[in-house]
């Protein structure tokens, strides 16, 4: 642990608490509290931001002011972001005397202002798939948030998966990337009361079986991929499906998010395929725990979260092996490779049918997930502050004596 020293956060997802990265850094926050000790977290979140909800851990962020010479509210919501993520949380770390800064996302300052830097990056979708580099000021901005990582003193992977992406795409030496899983809520696997699994079933219009997807929508998550599999099989079966979030609008940037709904109804599976929209974080567990298996299609995850909370719940879990998956998921699920045409479907029909194979995955699930806790988390990334402080090249930028 650190020794009485302060870490300055980038909370800017804080106002952004749906987000993966919004709940990445609350749990942070929470754990790092629970876990007492010497590390102080300042979270700093811009004064032209919402302000952050009160959240259950006893830290309140701190607004930070923007110099004078900068007009930002009248500026576009983007270039607000990155004078944030530049200027002035490097910034307000250095005028509060902190011993390190904290970026919890892939958005780190090319110019640290002599404070030792961590950063957190998730993933490198956008350098791995150019379907997500959608205009020019996209690609601009991966250059300078990937010039941000080459300059933080370390960087945290979500997955040894990532890891091997970081140093490989961003040319960034081994020793200067670790490792640091993040963490499931054990309340998930907590048994919800029949009644309210009911209530939740009533409230979103569910079927009385169903296979589940929860998460994003965007062409990654491969969900034509899974709608094809469906379509193929026998309709005696009987398989429904449930998509769970909200769908994007159709028109809306077609060739980064395919019309799922069209594709359903293309297939003639609108009787089989339910979409009952953004789901309420409490009712994830019911809706967990109502499904007959969770099917995440993903080809590409910097940790996937969503079906670790799957095993978490005791949901029987299918799910491709790509990326990350693998090593999250060990022996707990049944994984399929996507690039092999009708793996999924056969799986998707076997699960659906073999009550003793559920029932031997939703006994493994919960032990697999028990592996990734927040505790374990916060006390990595603590270590990894400790580590940063104590480099040596960076106490000589920093004016510390080597």
């Amino acid at each position: 642990m650190v020794d009485g020293r302060t870490v300055a956060l980038n909370g800017h997802f804080l106002a952004h608490p749906a987000t993966g990265s919004g709940q990445y850094v609350s749990h942070l926050i929470g754990a790092t509290e629970r876990l007492g000790g010497e590390t102080s977290l300042r979270p700093f979140v811009s004064d032209h931001t919402t302000r952050p909800q009160p959240a259950a851990f006893r830290t309140q962020p701190t607004l930070a002011a923007l110099p004078a010479t900068f007009a930002t509210r009248r500026m576009p919501n983007d270039l607000r972001k990155v004078i944030w993520e530049q200027l002035t949380f490097p910034l307000a770390a250095r005028r509060t005397g902190a011993d390190c800064a904290h970026v919890p996302y892939f958005g780190s300052p090319v110019m640290t202002r002599g404070i030792p830097t961590v950063v957190t990056i998730h993933d490198l979708i956008p350098l791995v798939m150019p379907a997500y580099v959608t205009t020019p000021l996209v690609a601009l901005y991966n250059h300078l948030v990937s010039a941000g990582a080459r300059a933080a003193t370390l960087v945290m992977a979500d997955s040894e998966a990532s890891r091997r992406d970081i140093i490989r795409l961003l040319g960034i030496a081994p020793e200067r990337v670790r490792t640091v899983y993040l963490g499931v809520d054990p309340h998930l696997g907590k048994a919800v009361p029949f009644n309210v699994r009911e209530a939740v079933r009533s409230k979103y219009g569910l079927p009385e079986r169903f296979l589940l997807y929860l998460g994003g929508f965007d062409v990654r998550k491969n969900l034509t991929g899974l709608v094809d599999a469906i379509a193929s099989l026998d309709p005696s079966t009987g398989v429904h499906l449930v998509i769970a979030g909200r769908v994007p609008h159709p028109g809306r940037r077609p060739h980064l998010f395919p019309d799922i709904r069209h594709r359903v109804n293309e297939a003639g599976l609108q009787s089989t395929v339910h979409f009952p929209g953004f789901i309420e974080e409490e009712d994830k567990a019911a809706l967990m725990q109502l499904a007959t298996a969770f099917v995440f299609p993903s080809t590409y995850e910097g940790f996937g979260l969503d079906p670790l909370e799957a095993l978490q719940a005791g949901t029987p879990v299918v799910c491709a092996n790509r990326t990350s998956l693998p090593e999250l998921m060990g022996d707990a699920a049944i994984m399929f490779d996507p690039d092999t045409p009708g793996e999924l479907a056969t799986i998707l029909d076997r699960i659906w049918r073999d009550e003793g194979l559920r029932n031997d995955l939703s006994t493994r699930g919960p032990k697999q997930a028990s592996r990734f806790t927040w505790e374990d988390c916060a006390r990595q990334t603590s270590d990894a502050y400790k580590w940063a402080i104590d480099a040596p090249t960076v106490r000589s930028v920093s004016g510390r004596a080597p």
